[in-house]
Order: C-alpha cells, then sequence, then structure tokens
C-alpha cells in the first residue's frame, strides 16, 4: 500500500508544484495555455505517432474496447441530459460536459502511472482506449459542436478540419508508419519521439495546476460534485454493468484496462474547446480540480485491486 502511494506522489507533486506556483503569480493562465499548446500541437502528437507506429495490433482486446466506448456513449448522454435539464446549462456547453466526463485525463496522468504499475497487456489496452477516442469521440463532439454553433456546417470543411487536428493527424501518420512496416525502433526519429512523449506528464500536470489555481472560489458546487461523481462513481460502475452484460466480464480484473481508465479524472481536453467555442470554463475547470484530486483514491484503489487480483 504504501508502495503504491509513494508511486504516485511525483504526479501529485507536480500538480501542486504548478498550483503553487500559479497562486504565487510567477506562471499565469497565459502560461499554462502556452503549455498546453505545445502539448498540444507538438508532444502529445509524437506520443501518438510512436504508440501507433510501435502498437501491436493483434494484442487488442476488444471486448475491453467495446465495453468502453458503449460506456462512455452512456455516460456522455447520461451527462448531457443532467446538464442541460436539471442544470439548464445551455446545449454547447452541455455537450462538453458530455466530452469531459466520457474523456479521462489518461495520456497526461493515467498512462505514465499505467506504465509504472502495469505490464505490457494493461499498457496496450489503455493505449489503445485513447487512440479510440482521439479518432472517434472528439470527432463526434466536434460535430455537434459545430452543429450548435453554427448556422451552416460545411462537410467538406469540417471533415478537413477534423483529419488535421493534431491528435487525429499523428494518429493517420503513426498508421502510415505501421501500415507501411516503417520500423522506427532505435533511429533518431525513435530519439526525438521518445524525448517529446516524455514532456507529456510532467508538462500536463504541471499546467493543469496553474489553470486550477486560479479557480478555487466555491470550487464545490452541486454541478461541479455531480460531473466528479459521475466520472470517478458511475464511470466505472456502468463499465461493469455493460461488460458483465455483453461479455460475462463483470469484474474489474476481467477487463483491467478499461477499469482502470474508468477511474481516472475527467479529461482536459474540454477546457482547450470552451476557448473554441465561447463557453466559460469557470465551472469546467473547477470539475477538474476536484476529479483531478479525488481520482487519487481512485487510482489507488483500482492499482490495490488489480495487482491482488
Amino acid at each position: 500500500m504504501y508502495s503504491i502511494f509513494l508511486g504516485l506522489t511525483p504526479f501529485i507533486f507536480i500538480t501542486l508544484l504548478g498550483f503553487i506556483f500559479g497562486r504565487l503569480k510567477i506562471f499565469d493562465l497565459s502560461h499554462a495555455k502556452v503549455l498546453n499548446l505545445f502539448l498540444f500541437y507538438v508532444a502529445v502528437p509524437a506520443l501518438i505517432i510512436k504508440f501507433v507506429a510501435q502498437s501491436e495490433i493483434g494484442q487488442v482486446d476488444i471486448k475491453q474496447i467495446i465495453s468502453y466506448f458503449l460506456m462512455q456513449a452512456s455516460l456522455g448522454l447520461l451527462t448531457f441530459f443532467v446538464t442541460s435539464k436539471f442544470f439548464k446549462r445551455p446545449i454547447p456547453e452541455s455537450i462538453i460536459w458530455s466530452l469531459m466526463v466520457s474523456l479521462s485525463n489518461h495520456v497526461t496522468l493515467l498512462l505514465p502511472i499505467t506504465k509504472i504499475y502495469f505490464g505490457t497487456e494493461v499498457i496496450t489496452q489503455v493505449t489503445s482506449i485513447i487512440l479510440m477516442d482521439g479518432v472517434i469521440l472528439l470527432s463526434v463532439i466536434t460535430f455537434f459542436l459545430e452543429l450548435t454553433t453554427k448556422k451552416n456546417i460545411k462537410l467538406l470543411f469540417f471533415l478537413r478540419n477534423v483529419t488535421f487536428n493534431p491528435m487525429i493527424f499523428s494518429i493517420l501518420i503513426g498508421l502510415l508508419l505501421f501500415i507501411f512496416n516503417y520500423k522506427i525502433d532505435n533511429t533518431p526519429i525513435d530519439y526525438v519521439l521518445s524525448v517529446l512523449a516524455a514532456c507529456v506528464s510532467p508538462v500536463g500536470l504541471f499546467a493543469i495546476g496553474i489553470t486550477l489555481s486560479f479557480y478555487t472560489h466555491k470550487v464545490i458546487n452541486k454541478l461541479t460534485s455531480t460531473i466528479s461523481i459521475l466520472k470517478l462513481v458511475i464511470s466505472p460502475l456502468i463499465l461493469l454493468i455493460i461488460a458483465f452484460i455483453f461479455f460475462d466480464a463483470g469484474l474489474p480484473e476481467k477487463i483491467p484496462g478499461a477499469f482502470f481508465v474508468s477511474v481516472a479524472p475527467c479529461g482536459h481536453t474540454a477546457v482547450v474547446l470552451c476557448s473554441a467555442y465561447n463557453v466559460s470554463p469557470e465551472n469546467i475547470i473547477k470539475a477538474l480540480f476536484i476529479s483531478t484530486f479525488a481520482s487519487i483514491g481512485t487510482i489507488f484503489f483500482a492499482i490495490q485491486y488489480l495487482q491482488v487480483a
């Protein structure tokens, strides 16, 4: 138990470090934005290219992917209903809330933790979920945001924007390298990608800490608490129910990769979309604040349970 907590402390410390520097006004939101832009356009695409190009497609567990996707769809619809009908939020904001709960902070936080505590099999399932989220979920959410915020949506223009989204474009590059069997192992390309990929977790966590430091007033309210419960408690329960119904795999140890992602905090991508679609990020960042620190408990529980199982 102590070793698990000790392994999580670097991730907690980096986030708290960003929070402290933000409170001291050494870094502000503009600095956090620059760090997030670096992640969005450079570091995360490098990480994805490396994953896809060096992936083992045969090791992907279809039941985990399908179970997780159905959970995301169910949870996204539930979140949209709760935020739009119960909390009376505008449609674009409710869509972003749906994305925030459906997505996990798996690239910045969960993946590095997975590499510490689990073997290749679980890492493969986690990375396959990350890739699925990049291609399917972001595309669908972006489409509905365009549909609800703009009167006329041009399909070709939309498809071009989606294709050249850094995350999706990097997946396409990785797929080309994989399909044509271009080995990047132990090459300068592999070195550059590895160095950039190593920046994702520390830079991302530090930027999250800075951002959170500017939204500490009345963090806990009905909306932010509900979102955090949906993400950290309801999400894994729905996943296990779906896995049990369709695959007779209703225990966490039968779908370890998918279960581990389901207990991660809300996705940080929602903050970026707030700027793009003129939605106030205040409550979204507060929910991110709660789920990020509360997830230390859910991640700790999941690691302990899965290692014993």
